[in-house]
């Protein structure tokens, strides 16, 4: 016999939510989407002097959502790592950038743009917003401002370098803000994790 307390017990037992790996296309033959920003923010193309600004929110601004890709691959100071290699990598290449959302001397967002060759090109890693700076337009400004360099390119086709998620009944605010600009979904496949 199972008593009160057990099975009060067993209900408050959360299991993991199912995620969903979901890659993105944009076709940059048809026009950009305009937005404008609810606060004063520059955007501008990073450079080195930004990489330590840039190191202090590279995990913080994906975070709550990726909580449990920073749990996977070891802690904080792994993901930071992780991301900082790619961080370097796309400043160092002339045919990638990064672009960092500034209000005053804070780096509150960044997003990566990369050419694969004359057709092609790619959003490295997605857009990132510190989370108290979120809802306010920064990141559709960042995205648009990587897709508007990709275009000026040449590049007509742009898919995201990593796909992102949503869980199984819920987009993420990154799912929603590629839709929102145009982004159409490509793949949409349950994604496993440890």
């Amino acid at each position: 016999m199972i008593t009160m307390g057990q099975a009060r017990q067993a209900g408050s037992v959360k299991t993991k939510p199912k995620i969903r790996s979901i890659e993105f296309l944009w076709d940059l033959e048809e026009p950009l989407t305009k937005v404008r920003s609810k606060n004063k923010v520059t955007i501008k193309a990073a450079v080195p002097k930004d990489r330590e600004r840039l190191r202090k929110i590279v995990v913080e601004a994906y975070l709550p959502e990726w909580s449990w890709w920073v749990r996977q691959v070891g802690g904080k100071e792994r993901a930071r790592a992780d991301l900082m290699s790619y961080v370097s990598e796309f400043m160092r290449d002339r045919k990638k950038r990064i672009f960092v959302a500034e209000e005053g001397e804070k780096i509150v967002g960044f997003c990566g743009a990369a050419k694969y060759n004359k057709d092609t090109g790619t959003i490295g890693y997605g857009v990132a917003v510190l989370p108290r700076f979120r809802r306010r337009g920064i990141g559709s400004i960042l995205l648009l401002t990587a897709l508007d360099w990709l275009k000026k390119s040449g590049v007509a086709l742009v898919t995201l370098e990593e796909p992102t998620f949503g869980f199984e009944n819920k987009d993420s605010p990154a799912v929603l803000l590629y839709k929102n600009l145009g982004g159409r979904i490509i793949r949409d496949r349950p994604l496993t994790r440890s």
